[in-house]
């Protein structure tokens, strides 16, 4: 057997192994609260590692700075994980600490019944604001759905 097929054939027989050690996750929720998409990449080995993880957040109401309104997700946002048969639980959130303000979205879903890594559940949007305006403390909710691999 020369060199090209052997590597060709060690290719094949890896490949299986390294697409199951690996799976990922995507949320998406769009309604008058919020336009909110998420995705990541996470082992299935055990160590709980997340990678990869992109999204966007934007809130559709009250007086934020553009940076707090609007921002890109990455994985300093994202204060916890989990994802399993059970469900996904996602928390993401962002602050300014002089004047305090944040933005803190809580996704938690359960498995759709008779459908694989299909999940559905719910958001909490909570923002403080730190001042005396009239939305200084917000909490929104609405529907989420999650999907895996």
């Amino acid at each position: 057997m020369n060199l090209k097929t052997m590597l060709a054939a060690l290719a094949l027989l890896a490949a299986p192994v390294t697409a199951s050690a690996t799976g990922g996750t995507w949320c998406d929720a769009e309604d008058a609260n919020l336009s909110f998409h998420f995705k990541t990449v996470h082992s299935r080995d055990g160590s709980g590692a997340w990678f990869g993880i992109e999204g966007d957040l934007t809130t559709k109401f009250g007086t934020l700075p553009d940076h707090l309104a609007r921002f890109q997700i990455k994985d300093e946002n994202l204060t916890q994980r989990w994802v399993g048969r059970e469900g996904v639980l996602l928390e993401i959130q962002k602050y300014d600490a002089e004047p305090f303000r944040s933005v803190k979205l809580t996704v938690t879903t359960k498995p759709v019944e008779d459908e694989d890594a299909t999940y559905e559940g719910t958001y909490e949007l909570r923002i403080t604001a730190g001042d005396d305006d009239a939305e200084a403390y917000v909490t929104r909710s609405g529907k989420v759905a999650c999907s895996g691999d």
